[in-house]
């Protein structure tokens, strides 16, 4: 039988036995493929979920719906491989007047949160272009959206958004947080040692104490429903799915504790502390410790590969694979600030062109460009349904951040 011939599940079972670069190399051989190829974006997403599972997760909670996995795959694998030969463009985005490094928030969504002192604007990063919803607060830390629901995060609170059919449903909340994690379906928070879990999919908004921690939260992540608590005295606190708890040290020496200032989690087995000059990464697939790293002014880690700002004005970017024992870190150059400038903030965006790096200094944003796919075109950016829920919840935030002022 002619393969074009076989039923549409079969030939995509025969598709799933393949790898990424073999997928690559299917869709180019005609047309049909191709679109076959682009629309079964389950495909994409296994073999995103196999080869780069914590990567592009993290990729796909920033852009949404927006990218698809097929572009997320092709730009991850660019960044295992090489960088050094593509295209890059450095230039000022926005500049403020007043310091902080606090001025860009997360992106998330594929929306970029800038802030400063009378309130914060959100930018789609696809298009770089602003989207009418400014809300005048402040002191905003956190934004973060899911298909039903949107949560912003204050000094004085949590600020959660539902959308909702029915009007008897239960549309908004508040809650006093430190910070907070919105999954596909939950929003879990912590106030102080006080773990919380609202559960968004029911008629009311239930609010549930899972963990009241014996030990002071630095971090929190949540995978899979399973929730790791990062402690300030060096612990590791997992709450499992059937609510089974467990306690574990972070794998360093004792004493350098107390000088572990930052950490950045995706779970128990995939994380980095660093401080100074201490730098400490553990991966599933890796470990690393260095008492002598380049000084970390800001930094993003990407599960296999991590971008890192130093004091010195550099971009670098620290692949794991690459490293050597008991030598030197290694590193690749992505660029050097003009003017003594130096990042306090990193995010990066995945683009169908390749990924857009978010650059947050005292003073200004700097976006730095990768080219990694030039002849891409990113098309029409539409304004889906999704989005535009989202939009109506900003809005009524933004009106009830308004009210209590």
């Amino acid at each position: 039988m002619d393969i074009n011939n076989l039923p549409l599940e079969t030939f995509v079972e025969i598709l799933k036995r393949t790898d990424g670069y073999s997928l690559g190399k299917c869709r180019r051989v005609c047309k049909q493929w191709k679109e076959i190829i682009d629309v079964t974006s389950l495909l994409w997403q296994e073999f995103c979920r196999k080869d780069f599972k914590h990567a592009s997760t993290i990729a796909k909670r920033k852009v949404g719906d927006d990218v698809q996995w097929y572009h997320i795959y092709k730009n991850l694998t660019m960044w295992s491989t090489k960088t050094s030969d593509v295209d890059k463009e450095l230039r000022e985005f926005f500049k403020f007047n007043e310091e902080d490094t606090l001025h860009a928030l997360e992106t998330d969504y594929n929306l970029l949160p800038l802030r400063d002192n009378r309130g914060f604007v959100l930018y789609e990063i696809t298009t770089l272009k602003y989207l009418p919803v400014a809300v005048p607060e402040k002191h905003c830390l956190k934004i973060s959206h899911n298909t039903c629901a949107s949560a912003i995060l204050t000094k004085s609170g949590l600020y959660l958004q539902r959308s909702v059919e029915n009007p008897a449903h239960t549309s908004e909340a508040f809650f006093q947080a430190d910070n907070f994690i919105l999954t596909k379906d939950a929003l879990y928070f912590y106030k102080d040692r006080d773990v919380f879990k609202c559960l968004l999919t029911l008629e009311k908004i239930p609010l549930k104490l899972i963990l009241r921690c014996d030990y002071d939260i630095k971090e929190m992540k949540v995978s899979d429903d399973i929730v790791y608590i990062f402690t300030r005295c060096g612990k590791i606190v997992t709450i499992s799915n059937d609510k089974n708890l467990s306690v574990k040290p972070i794998n360093i020496p004792v004493e350098w504790i107390q000088h572990i200032k930052h950490i950045c989690a995706l779970d128990d087995k995939n994380f980095i502390c660093y401080s100074r000059r201490l730098f400490k990464i553990e991966t599933d697939k890796y470990q690393h410790l260095y008492l002598d790293f380049p000084p970390i002014s800001a930094l993003f880690f990407y599960s296999d590969f991590v971008i890192i700002g130093t004091t010195t004005s550099e971009i670098l970017l620290y692949r794991l694979f690459c490293q050597e024992r008991n030598t030197k870190p290694s590193f690749e150059v992505l660029a050097t600030l003009p003017d003594g400038k130096y990042a306090v903030h990193l995010d990066i965006c995945e683009r169908k062109t390749g990924p857009l790096i978010i650059i947050g200094t005292h003073l200004e944003i700097i976006l730095l460009d990768l080219e990694f796919f030039p002849h891409e075109t990113p098309g029409k950016i539409s304004f889906p349904p999704n989005k535009l829920a989202m939009y109506k919840r900003m809005l009524k935030l933004r009106d009830r951040l308004k009210a209590k002022q």
